[in-house]
């Protein structure tokens, strides 16, 4: 049985850092980059960006993402 992967916006929204509105915004400008033949952004560096998180908040969401442990 194959364990679910979080991905690092529902962490972040299950944190609490950050809305689906935000995500989705950033979703939308990572996948204009991507079809424009842009460098590929990862998601935390577009949210980063946008100020919707902090470091810490990055760095948090990602702790819990490499463990694999269900988000709060």
């Amino acid at each position: 049985m194959t364990e679910k992967r979080y991905l690092l916006g529902e962490i972040l929204i299950s944190l609490g850092v950050l809305t689906e509105d935000q995500l989705n915004l950033a979703l939308k400008e990572q996948e204009e980059i991507d079809k424009a033949g842009g460098e590929h952004k990862p998601i935390g560096q577009i949210l980063l960006e946008h100020g919707f998180i902090s470091p810490n908040d990055l760095i948090e969401a990602i702790k819990i993402q490499t463990k694999q442990k269900e988000p709060i």
